[in-house]
């Protein structure tokens, strides 16, 4: 388009220029019946000496058919123009707003033909003469609303499969503390009627009410990750975190007779996070690890300082993955024990949260020898505020450090 408005042949008067007149018009016949096989309309206007409509000079077959102008037969230098009763249709008025302005000119237009809703998109770039001075101005007129249409409806279904994922993803995450307030009513029902069953019945109600309190952050942490919107950060241990996680993941464990063993180094430094997105992550990661195999499986969390921030590490002595299973990993809905309950929403979680943590998460794994799962998080050079030290001593546990 760019090459095209910069043609010192003019196309609506006598052509000058060196070379032999001949070969010019056969060009810029060629020229003609090139643009005449065009699906995109172009059109030439003229820039008017006054203020009344520009003269069209050039229109090729598929503008007519977009915009139904039927040029009139008339002076050589005007082949028809935009007239005062083609002002009401939107793309006479664009071609006439396109000659007040002095660069390129891009618009969507939206109208009507045969009762039907279109959408044309026009791009109009400026034509001048050797001196510079705006003789003409070229469009290119395409219609998109089948285009238009489409991206619409697969946005729509973005949308719907979005809402599935995001289903299915709060399902995966709440079903733990969901669990755990079943199982605290169900003992606070069966208790209640024994003599000095008050301190247990109370103790169940707190279990239910942190679990339901639980599920809500659940629940917000994944409508917001959804939205893609940032969440709020503070500086966290990340061991506190991962103590946190495995105080949670303890009795999914016990169940299955995994055994855990840390290797946190007291050393790390503070890290700007959202315990509570951090803490989801980890849990996966050791569920996906106690899940590794079918018999005992130790599970090993480490944690160390790093040259940039630090890393902590969830590695498990499972039956590992081979290379097609590893390089789908991080995809949604991809799993390999959907007969077992599995989602394939977790690891595609974890990877995307840590993502918004301007983190990294890697996956090394080998059939028969255990997977590890490392994730890298930045240290900011000032870790949210003078006073981050105090505010993360018990950053885990802590209840206000999970608000």
């Amino acid at each position: 388009m760019g090459q095209a408005a910069s043609f010192s042949i003019r196309v609506d008067g006598p052509i000058s220029g060196s070379g032999d007149s001949t070969q010019v018009l056969a060009e810029l016949r060629l020229l003609r019946w090139a643009t005449d096989c065009l699906e995109d309309g172009v059109v030439i206007t003229a820039q008017s000496a006054e203020s009344g409509p520009p003269p069209i000079v050039y229109v090729n077959p598929a503008f007519t058919a977009l915009s139904g102008l039927r040029p009139t037969a008339g002076a050589a230098s005007s082949a028809s123009s935009v007239s005062q009763d083609d002002q009401d249709d939107p793309l006479g008025k664009t071609l006439q707003e396109s000659h007040q302005r002095s660069g390129a000119f891009s618009i969507d237009i939206v109208g009507e033909k045969n009762g039907c809703r279109t959408i044309l998109r026009l791009r109009s770039e400026p034509i001048r003469d050797p001196s510079g001075q705006l003789t003409h101005r070229v469009a290119v007129v395409r219609d998109i609303t089948q285009q238009t249409a489409l991206e619409e409806a697969s946005r729509r279904n973005e949308r719907l499969a979005a809402v599935g994922l995001l289903a299915a993803g709060i399902a995966h995450e709440i079903n733990n503390p969901a669990g755990a307030a079943l199982l605290a009513a169900e003992t606070a029902l069966a208790i209640m009627d024994s003599a000095d069953s008050g301190p247990q019945v109370a103790a169940c109600l707190r279990n239910i009410v942190t679990s339901m309190d639980r599920c809500g952050q659940i629940v917000r942490t994944l409508l917001r990750y959804s939205r893609e919107e940032p969440s709020e950060k503070q500086a966290c241990s990340i061991n506190d975190v991962a103590k946190q996680a495995l105080d949670l993941a303890r009795p999914y464990m016990e169940r299955r007779s995994a055994e855990l063993r840390l290797e946190l180094d007291s050393t790390v430094p503070l890290t700007p996070m959202n315990p509570l997105e951090i803490e989801m992550v980890l849990l996966n990661l050791i569920r996906n690890a106690v899940e590794a195999g079918d018999e005992k499986v130790i599970v090993t969390i480490r944690s160390q300082r790093t040259a940039g921030g630090v890393r902590v590490a969830v590695g498990d002595t499972g039956c590992g993955m081979n290379a097609e299973q590893l390089a789908h990993v991080f995809d949604p809905l991809y799993t390999t024990r959907r007969q077992l309950g599995g989602s394939g929403l977790g690891m595609s979680i974890a990877y995307g949260i840590i993502r918004e943590h301007a983190g990294q998460m890697e996956v090394q794994s080998m059939p028969g020898m255990g997977t590890t799962v490392t994730i890298d998080l930045p240290v900011a050079a000032d870790p949210l505020g003078a006073n981050a030290h105090r505010e993360v001593n018990h950053c885990g546990p802590n209840p206000d450090c999970r608000r």
